[in-house]
């Protein structure tokens, strides 16, 4: 004989038992040894399933177990997926970096970054935004106000005059924004992605942040030079 799960809620909902549901999980939930002990209710209790109609406390026990094997396994393969991504992202920095201290002027060394970013990893806006040149100050004084709010790094999406603004009409769904320097006096790096989940909150950050690293380091130099010249 088999007992009818939905029989014996709605006595417990009804009071007929004069159990309520919570008594009965609390006592199951404090005897783990009860099914051992009572074996023939195990095989005949019975719960309603979407697909098979109904399955046995044992196999609903094994399909979650196979559903909790499948999810992991889906996590193990996105998780091996974003490790192989950050490795190729780490390869290419690092064969960055070096180019880098080979660069004259601050548009060769937003060019070099350009070009490596759009063509390696499929990024197409770069900007570097310095603080000492007039017509870009406003833009920065109100990116780290109203975005960056005190942070170093801000990822996400912009508003429509921002990225006009700060990307020369290239399409940007989402960006990077990267402070220059301890508190961004030297400027502002800035990564555009046209996928507008691309850059979200939560991302690791590290490599953009070394590149900002080198850059704080080289850029004092490359616009000193630059004023010389200019001079």
């Amino acid at each position: 004989m088999t007992m009818n799960t939905d029989y014996v809620a709605d006595e417990i909902r009804c009071g007929h038992t004069g159990l309520s549901e919570q008594q009965v999980a609390d006592y199951l939930q404090a005897q783990p040894h009860f099914f051992e002990r009572n074996r023939r209710l195990l095989e005949q209790l019975r719960l309603p399933h979407h697909q098979q109609g109904s399955l046995s406390l044992v196999e609903a026990k094994m399909a979650q177990q196979r559903q909790r094997i499948y999810d992991l396994e889906d996590e193990i393969t996105e998780l091996m997926s974003v490790a192989g991504e950050n490795e190729r992202i780490f390869r290419v920095y690092m064969d960055l970096l070096p180019t880098l201290f080979e660069c004259k002027t601050v548009q060769s060394l937003e060019q070099q970054i350009r070009h490596t970013l759009q063509t390696q990893l499929r990024v197409p806006a770069v900007r570097i935004v310095l603080a000492q040149a007039n017509d870009e100050r406003e833009l920065l004084e109100r990116l780290y106000r109203e975005r960056m709010a005190g942070q170093s790094v801000y990822l996400g999406r912009l508003s429509k005059v921002e990225k006009a603004a700060l990307f020369k009409g290239a399409l940007v769904g989402s960006c990077a924004l990267v402070q220059l320097g301890t508190r961004g006096e030297l400027g502002l790096l800035a990564f555009g992605s046209t996928d507008s989940g691309h850059y979200r909150s939560g991302m690791d950050t590290l490599l953009i942040r070394q590149l900002a690293n080198v850059l704080a380091l080289l850029l004092p130099k490359l616009t000193l030079v630059s004023r010389v010249s200019n001079g």
